[in-house]
């Protein structure tokens, strides 16, 4: 079964999040490039000859224009505006009103040659949206507090021109403001969205895993079933000696199993390792000493070809403490891993030389008998072909 990852389950809902925000960056670019070359520019144009000094003006809506071009850059790469560089086009945008309205002939609202107030709460909804309502909120209140003050001190106006003022700053703020809330809502639905995904996802998940982890214990079942269940039947009716060394060695040799088997659900670094420790602590409750060397870095195998690489040395450490009854025994382990193999073997002093328990299939075994003396070794060599992990 495929490992899902913590962080993989993450990336998988996060793109939902990330498409509907990429969406709304690119719709609300698109109204504010809309607003300022659609209906900001013609007004340029046609009341350039009232701009007290042009250059200004026009220097305010390139620096608008540059705003927009760099805006347009992260939402083409699906990104959002990185925080540093958000706030240098904050103030770009206010260093561009602040030019443009002061080389604008008149400070009244509304009025077609003050384009620039109509058009830059587009840019704080563009570069703010992100942010809690209050950015969104002071920006366009700090914008203004601006006009207000650029027209008391031009030309104190009259009630009913304050009033007609105020009625047009409440429409374009507040339509400008509506938008803001509209784009945080939609993004709390993305966020949401992806909230909802990613418990799909886990869930899905633990199904998945529960079913392997079912599906693994018939495994272990069934790997127990022709071994271990006749000799526990073979024991309770007694046709099973206990005192018999062949079937105290049979004992043991389940007892390693089935401790090994155990130990493979195990999350650890090391599975290998982890699982030849299970085996040489059921050896070593029997009063065999045993030297385990270990040599390389740590190797991911299969779990078949863990299983086949520590089988040969269970049934050595099986032997002596069958034989460990009379006598304490020693057996010395040994591990190697290269790039390229791993090897795992086992020498001790046994009676008689222990069968395997199943046909090998993905490792090579060897062995060394003189005596009571026995040598085993399990190699599994890189590109031997394996069923699963």
């Amino acid at each position: 079964m495929p490992r899902v990852t913590e962080r993989g389950r993450r990336r998988a809902a996060g793109q939902i999040e990330r498409r509907l925000l990429r969406g709304v960056r690119g719709s609300v670019l698109a109204v504010t490039a809309a607003v300022q070359f659609g209906l900001c520019l013609p007004e340029l144009v046609r009341s350039s000859a009232r701009y007290d000094p042009l250059w200004l003006e026009v220097a305010g809506f390139a620096l608008l224009v540059g705003v927009t071009l760099v805006a347009a850059v992260f939402v083409v790469r699906g990104r959002g505006v990185p925080p540093a560089v958000r706030w240098v086009c904050v103030g770009l945008v206010l260093v561009a009103v602040v030019a443009a309205s002061s080389a604008a002939p008149s400070h009244r609202i509304p009025d077609a040659a003050n384009w620039s107030f109509g058009l830059v709460g587009w840019y704080g909804v563009l570069l703010l949206f992100d942010l809690p309502l209050g950015y969104l909120g002071a920006f366009l209140g700090a914008n203004l507090a601006l006009a207000v003050v650029q027209a008391v001190v031009a030309d104190l106006p009259g009630p009913r021109t304050m009033a007609s003022m105020a009625l047009s700053a409440v429409s374009i703020y507040g339509f400008q403001f509506a938008f803001g809330l509209v784009v945080h809502a939609v993004r709390r639905v993305a966020v949401r969205a992806s909230e909802a995904a990613e418990e799909e996802e886990r869930i899905r998940t633990e199904e998945a895993v529960a079913d392997h982890t079912h599906l693994d214990h018939q495994r272990r079942y069934a790997a127990l079933l022709g071994t271990t269940v006749p000799l526990l039947v073979g024991l309770g009716y007694g046709s099973l000696d206990p005192s018999d060394q062949d079937t105290r060695r049979r004992c043991a040799h389940e007892a390693a199993r089935m401790r090994r088997l155990f130990a493979e659900s195990d999350d650890v670094s090391d599975r290998l390792l982890h699982e030849l420790r299970a085996v040489i602590d059921v050896a070593e409750r029997h009063e065999v000493t045993v030297q385990l060397a270990v040599r390389g870095e740590p190797t991911d195998l299969p779990k078949e070809v863990r299983r086949e690489l520590i089988d040969a040395v269970t049934a050595v450490l099986s032997a002596a403490s069958s034989a460990a009854v009379a006598t304490p025994e020693q057996v010395r382990v040994t591990v190697v891993r290269t790039p390229e193999q791993v090897r795992v073997s086992a020498v001790g002093d046994v009676q008689g030389e222990p069968p395997p328990e199943f046909e090998f299939r993905h490792v090579e075994v060897n062995r060394v008998a003189k005596g009571n003396r026995l040598w085993v070794e399990t190699v599994w060599r890189l590109g031997t072909p394996s069923r699963s992990r």
